[in-house]
């Protein structure tokens, strides 16, 4: 059973959502989500650090001359598509802020019994 089905946890969710969607974040302790944000920031470095540690390989072996993707010029098809691409992501990432708190969908409270079977 997940922590966040066992009775007496300290999950922001206990079951499906049947209703409103939980507030997660006024429910979440500050010091989770700054956990959260340094998580990610770290992960974010090293992909940073692996991908200049790349580029350097590359260059150092001949097979990327230096500074060639600060030079590189994308076509106009593909800078379009490039721009397509960060414009969907952005609002991917962003229209969570904006989102309606009501569910799209219902879950019959009845999934209670199939989740948290009774003992046999």
């Amino acid at each position: 059973m997940s922590s966040a089905m066992r009775p007496g946890s300290n999950a922001a969710l206990q079951g499906p959502i049947t209703g409103a969607e939980p507030d997660f974040l006024r429910a979440l302790p500050m010091d989770n989500a700054v956990g959260a944000i340094v998580a990610l920031t770290a992960e974010v470095w090293m992909l940073r650090e692996r991908l200049g540690a790349l580029e350097a390989e590359l260059a150092t072996r001949r097979v990327l001359p230096e500074g060639a993707l600060e030079a590189h010029q994308d076509s106009p098809e593909r800078e379009k598509l490039r721009a397509e691409e960060l414009a969907a992501f952005t609002n991917r990432v962003l229209s969570e802020l904006a989102r309606d708190r009501v569910p799209v969908s219902s879950i019959d409270p009845d999934v209670q019994k199939y989740l948290n079977p009774a003992p046999r």
